[in-house]
C-alpha cells in the first residue's frame, strides 16, 4: 500500500489516498481495528513514525475536493489539525486529487479552504471560526498556579504566557493541564508562549493525542497568536510564531476572528510502500 510522509513545521504525517476504501478493506482482511493500525503505523522505531495518519477520501459534497479522516498517533480522532491540513493539501494537489490552487476539503470541524503557493511548497489554510474564548483564569497545578487563556481553533487550546519558556517543564505541566478537571472530559492541548517582538512569539506545545511535546502545532500556534494579540503581548498582525522545531508559522486574522489564516512551508519527506508484517 503506497503512502507519503510529509511534515509541516516539524509535525509529521503519513498520508494515504483512500478514495477506493483500500485501508478499510485491508484492515478487515487483517482483523485489525483502525486504532491499532494507527498506533503501530505511527510508532517510531517499529513503524513509519509520525504524529498522525491522514486518510484522503471522496468528499460528501462534490463541490469540495476531498474529505479527510485524521488520527492522532495514539489512534484517537481529531476534529482538525492545522499543520496536518497543510500537508493534506500538498499531497492532494500533487496526486491530482485537488486540481486547482484553491482547495476546499471536509473535516469534522467543517469545510476548510486552502491556497497553494510555490507549487505546493507553501500552503495557506483558512481555519474555521474560533470559539469559546476565555482569558485570565487561574489553573491550580501540583506545585504552581498558572494564568490560563482558552480558545478553540478547531480543537481546544489553553495558552499560558511564560517568560521562562526555554527552561519550563512543558511535559510535566502540559500534561497536568491537558488532563485537568477544568477541561474534562475531552481534555485540551496546551501552549506555552513568550513574546519576542511586536509581531513575533515563541511557542512550545503539549499535544493531546500525541501526549507529549511536539515540534509544532498549527491550531495551537493560531490560538496562541490570537490570544497574544488580544492581550497586547504583540501589537501587529500577521503574527509570526517560532515553533520548537525552528520553523516560522504566519498567522493572520481579522478583528472579529471571522477569517483566520495559517501559512507555512510543507515538506515532502518520502514516498513509501507499506508492508503489513507489523500487523500480523
Amino acid at each position: 500500500m503506497e503512502f507519503t510522509k510529509c511534515q509541516g513545521a516539524g509535525n509529521d504525517f503519513i498520508l494515504i489516498d483512500n478514495r477506493d476504501g483500500k485501508v478499510d478493506k485491508k484492515l478487515q482482511e487483517l482483523g485489525v481495528d483502525i486504532e491499532t493500525f494507527v498506533r503501530k503505523l505511527c510508532a517510531f522505531h517499529t513503524g513509519v513514525g509520525a504524529d498522525g495518519l491522514i486518510l484522503i477520501e471522496e468528499p460528501e459534497n462534490p463541490e469540495n475536493d476531498f474529505k479527510w479522516r485524521f488520527y492522532n498517533s495514539d489512534g484517537s480522532v481529531a476534529e482538525m489539525c492545522g499543520n496536518g491540513s497543510r500537508c493534506a493539501v500538498r499531497f492532494a494537489y500533487e496526486k491530482g486529487i485537488a486540481k486547482k490552487e484553491h482547495v476546499k476539503f471536509e473535516t469534522l470541524a467543517g469545510v476548510i479552504e486552502a491556497w497553494i503557493k510555490e507549487n505546493g511548497r507553501v500552503v495557506k489554510v483558512q481555519l474555521t471560526k474560533p470559539f469559546g474564548l476565555k482569558t485570565d483564569f487561574k489553573i491550580p497545578l501540583s506545585d504552581i498556579e498558572v494564568e490560563g487563556n482558552f480558545l478553540n481553533t478547531g480543537v481546544p487550546h489553553v495558552v499560558v504566557h511564560r517568560e521562562d519558556l526555554e527552561d519550563f517543564d512543558v511535559v510535566k505541566y502540559g500534561r497536568e493541564i491537558r488532563y485537568h478537571e477544568m477541561f474534562a472530559p475531552a481534555g485540551t492541548n496546551v501552549n506555552f508562549i513568550k513574546p519576542l517582538s511586536e509581531d513575533t512569539i515563541r511557542i512550545r506545545t503539549y499535544e493531546r493525542g500525541v501526549e507529549n511535546e511536539t515540534l509544532a502545532c498549527g491550531t495551537g500556534s493560531t490560538a496562541a497568536a490570537i490570544i497574544a494579540y488580544l492581550k497586547g503581548l504583540v501589537k501587529k498582525k500577521p503574527v509570526k510564531v517560532i515553533t520548537k522545531g525552528g520553523e516560522v508559522l504566519v498567522i493572520d486574522f481579522d478583528d472579529n476572528l471571522e477569517r483566520v489564516y495559517l501559512e507555512g512551508k510543507v515538506y515532502k519527506v518520502f514516498d513509501g510502500n507499506l508492508a503489513f508484517e507489523i500487523f500480523e
